[in-house]
């Protein structure tokens, strides 16, 4: 019987990360990002984005952003197993500058359409080299919503969540720059010169862990 694998994206990002991945023996669902209510927090935008999940004790796979998702829907729901790349599981491994700008409120001063253009800084961030590379970044951040890209933002530098993930498989590359591999309490498989968005330019090497874990 296929095992059922929800995949879920990151910020800025959406289900055409995942393309150079194989996910041979599962059947493969893309969770969708849903309109946030006003002033929704992390844990209950999480609670109503798993109505997609249909399959009793799926397995997970958050990306960034998606993985807090994942590590919030997993404490709401039994899992078979919870796959996180890229990401933070508390609040505490996200880095001081950005929630000391939280707490500031700092983010709220910056338009929020510079983040939807894809610059120097920005692959530098994501970790995109390639030409293709920098093209699909640039494509996913132009398509990306803005009043989702704000409220989601202001959810991850007040996400509450202290208590660690405890059960699940990380990937981390090395070279990310978003989230560095300093700021984590449990580093799980580290990708030698994987960046944020790894699962896309560094999928070979995803590809390999993600094989070895299963």
């Amino acid at each position: 019987m296929s095992k059922h694998l929800y995949l879920i994206s990151g910020l800025g990002a959406d289900e055409r990360i995942f393309q150079r991945l194989d996910f041979q023996g599962f059947t493969t669902h893309h969770l969708h990002w849903i309109t946030p209510e006003a002033g929704e927090s992390l844990r209950d935008y999480a609670n109503r984005l798993r109505n997609q999940i249909t399959s009793e004790k799926p397995w997970l796979m958050g990306v960034s952003f998606g993985g807090m998702i994942a590590t919030e829907i997993s404490r709401q729901m039994a899992c078979e197993g919870v796959i996180l790349v890229s990401t933070a599981t508390t609040r505490n491994e996200i880095p001081l500058l950005y929630r000391l700008a939280g707490k500031l409120r700092l983010h709220k001063l910056l338009p929020i359409n510079i983040l939807k253009r894809a610059n120097a800084i920005t692959y530098w961030l994501f970790g995109m080299k390639t030409t293709q590379e920098k093209q699909l970044l640039a494509a996913i951040l132009a398509d990306t919503d803005s009043t989702f890209l704000s409220w989601a933002m202001n959810a991850i530098l007040h996400w509450d969540n202290t208590t660690p993930m405890k059960g699940s498989i990380r990937l981390h590359g090395d070279k990310d720059h978003i989230l560095p591999l300093g700021n984590l309490k449990e580093t799980g498989i580290v990708v030698p010169d994987g960046g944020h968005l790894m699962v896309y330019s560094n999928a070979e090497a995803v590809q390999a862990a993600f094989q070895s874990i299963l």
